[in-house]
């Protein structure tokens, strides 16, 4: 079996409450990772894992009663990988994620916690072991629906467009024959964005 180089969250967005960042501090401890904590003067806290190979900082800004954060970092320990993976699930987070083997790199995209698409990616080209773009969009339509402003819609399709950005960027490097596909969703986003702003 191939062993793991490395785990590179590329983009990854977190957003919960005060109970849930606790409860995402408390996860971390329950695994053995040493977590420190700094509440700054505004409220915002800076979430410190540290593991064998240094710290990995997220700072979570403070907004009401939500506090959300977006980073990119890259885990070397294998057991802070395996606690990163749980709290992405459990607090249904956005990320795209590189698994770095040899020879080869998985890359993973996440929606609201959940796989939405597992890419490998060698020297000779990319190949899709998983899509799951039917229910992403299903979900993301039910998002749209179920929020209030249009506010809100704007700073997801925002945030959205970021994610394809990172991914294009990323694929005009690896894997140029994806950068097409990529565009196209680039394109609807933006549509979407110019009519919600109008």
């Amino acid at each position: 079996m191939a062993q793991r180089l490395a785990t590179n969250y590329a983009s990854a967005c977190f957003t919960m409450s005060e109970e849930e960042l606790d409860q995402f501090v408390k996860l971390f401890a329950n695994e053995n990772i040493k977590v420190q904590v700094k509440i700054c003067d505004n409220g915002d806290r800076d979430i410190i894992l540290v593991d064998k190979s240094g710290e990995i900082q997220l700072s979570f800004q403070r907004s009401g009663n939500r506090y959300s954060c977006e980073s990119s970092y890259l885990i070397k320990d294998l057991q802070l990988a395996n606690a990163m993976r749980k709290a992405m699930k459990k607090f249904r987070g956005h990320a795209v994620v590189h698994r770095i083997y040899d020879h080869f790199t998985v890359v993973y995209h996440y929606d609201e916690g959940s796989v939405i698409s597992i890419h490998e990616v060698t020297e000779d080209g990319e190949v899709s072991i998983f899509e799951n773009h039917g229910q992403d969009l299903k979900k993301e339509l039910e998002c749209l629906f179920n929020q209030k402003g249009a506010e809100e819609q704007i700073a997801m399709i925002r945030s959205e467009t970021d994610k394809w950005l990172d991914l294009r960027n990323w694929a005009k490097r690896v894997a140029p024959q994806q950068v097409s596909s990529i565009d196209e969703r680039l394109a609807e986003l933006a549509r979407r964005l110019v009519m919600l702003e109008a």
